[in-house]
């Protein structure tokens, strides 16, 4: 099982990673270590997003996803 961590922002403007830290608090506060992380600027109208598409894609049976 490996937990994976999706931020995203809906422009290049904003800081995409600015919930990295919270992610992290709140995989630590129960004893876990995220394994990756997908951070991307795209709108969420947009399909065209290649780290989501990415993590789809390394994603396993029994992965958890944690998204900010």
């Amino acid at each position: 099982m490996f937990i994976r961590a999706y931020l995203r922002a809906s422009t290049s403007e904003q800081d995409a990673s600015r919930g990295r830290e919270a992610l992290d608090v709140f995989a630590a506060e129960r004893g876990l270590r995220i394994a990756a992380r997908y951070v991307e600027n795209e709108s969420g109208a947009k399909l065209d997003r290649p780290e989501l598409f990415r993590l789809l894609a390394d994603c396993e049976s029994g992965d958890v996803l944690l998204v900010e």
